[in-house]
Formats: C-alpha cells, sequence, structure tokens
C-alpha cells in the first residue's frame, strides 16, 4: 500500500507520455535502437555545454530540449533507467539515442551494441520552491521528502547535481527493489552542491559487500560503503 502512495506521488510529479510511431517524424520516434558512447568521450563537451561524464545517466537525442528526461526501457529485458538530456545525436539512421555508459549499463545494454528501446518522456511539474524544500530541509531525506536518519551500514549508490533527476532515480529504485527506503543525501562543498543515492539499515560490512556486488551487477557503477 505504502509503495501505491509513492506511485500517486510520481504521478503527481510527472506525465508519461508515448508518442505513436506513425504521427511523429523520425527524430522524435520513442522506439527504436540505443548505442552509448565510448569512454574516449569523458570529459569533452556535449552540446549543452557541459563535461561529459559517462558515470552520469545522460543521453543525447537529436530534438529534445536540454533538461528533458527520459525514461529509456530495453525492450529485451523490460531494464529501464531515467536520462537527462545533454547532447545531440546520435547521428546514425539505424539509432534512436545515444547513452552514457552508465545509462547503458542499468538497462543491460553495455557490451551488446545496439540494444532495442522504447523512450517515454517524462513531463515533469516545474520544481517548486515548496518541493525543494522539503529536500533540503535535512541532510538526509526519503525519495518523499521526509526527514531520514541514516543507520549501521550505508550504501551510495549513484550521485548527481541535478535534484529533480535524483529525485527521479530515487523513486524508481523505491517501486522496484526490496528495500524498505531510498534516501536522498546533501552534500554541499564550496560552489557544489551534490545529492546521494543512498540505502542503508544493512546490518554490518560484510553483508554491505553482498548488497554492493547486486547493485553493481545491475549496472552501478561507483557503489560506496559507508560504515559509522
Amino acid at each position: 500500500m505504502k509503495r501505491m502512495w509513492v506511485f500517486v506521488f510520481l504521478l503527481s510529479l510527472l506525465n508519461l507520455k508515448s508518442y505513436s510511431q506513425d504521427s511523429i517524424p523520425d527524430d522524435h520516434k520513442s522506439d527504436g535502437k540505443a548505442s552509448y558512447y565510448s569512454k574516449g568521450f569523458q570529459g569533452r563537451k556535449t552540446a549543452n555545454g557541459e563535461s561529459f561524464n559517462y558515470f552520469d545517466y545522460t543521453a543525447a537525442h537529436r530534438t529534445y530540449p536540454f533538461d528533458t528526461y527520459l525514461n529509456v526501457t530495453n525492450k529485451e529485458n523490460n531494464f529501464n533507467i531515467i536520462v537527462r538530456v545533454n547532447d545531440r545525436g546520435p547521428y546514425a539512421k539505424n539509432r534512436i539515442i545515444d547513452l552514457s555508459e552508465a545509462a547503458a549499463r542499468r538497462i543491460g545494454g553495455y557490451h551488446h551494441g545496439l540494444v532495442p528501446v522504447k523512450i517515454e518522456v517524462l513531463d515533469i511539474i516545474q520544481l517548486t520552491p515548496e518541493l525543494e524544500s522539503a529536500f533540503h530541509a535535512s541532510d538526509v531525506v526519503d525519495c518523499l521528502g521526509n526527514k531520514g536518519e541514516l543507520e549501521k551500514v550505508t550504501l551510495s549508490l549513484w550521485s548527481t547535481g541535478d535534484l529533480l533527476h535524483a529525485i527521479y532515480i530515487a523513486n524508481d529504485l523505491y517501486l522496484k527493489e526490496n528495500v524498505n527506503k531510498v534516501f536522498i543525501g546533501t552534500k554541499v562543498t564550496p560552489g557544489k552542491t551534490m545529492y546521494h543515492i543512498l540505502i542503508s539499515g544493512i546490518a554490518n560490512k560484510k553483508e554491505a559487500l553482498k548488497v554492493k556486488d547486486y547493485y553493481e551487477k545491475k549496472g552501478f557503477m561507483k557503489v560506496a560503503i559507508y560504515v559509522p
């Protein structure tokens, strides 16, 4: 029942939109092949001026506006990842989206070349001051913005400087993984704020190593263990 409530909460934040393949131009098709960037692109400028980071969940698309969030699902295994558009491409006719390595790993597409995917646009309600303040009310909050506390051993699965992206990833994990809570931890350094996706309450470091291995096999690239 609790997870259904979370799902209702998510629907209040976003509208999933699928597009008829017959009614849109080729550049905006929602079904097609996905490729991914090679490591050689690390640090290069993307079309929106950012430095490419293969650890981030980003993508290149020919036409979607920058900072559009897309839910990309591998049609062969139903694994999904939510990415943010920050670059242009791909320009080969047989593919519709280019994923970062981290995103490709999350959908099981790494080392597989092109994979068939479905793209859904996440048409998000603008981040309001009220929603933003809820997620900044404490250094650690759960995926709904309620104040949280880390217990025992904690895993950090992924981090981003984009709060809205962190909210999406945290809620997606909470809905699909067998965990009591997924937390967002905020770390502020001079000129930079990062949001870390955390899973806490793991009994001990030995157990945490098993959980770390589980999430790494699910495509998370930089899983870190924090012991109090």
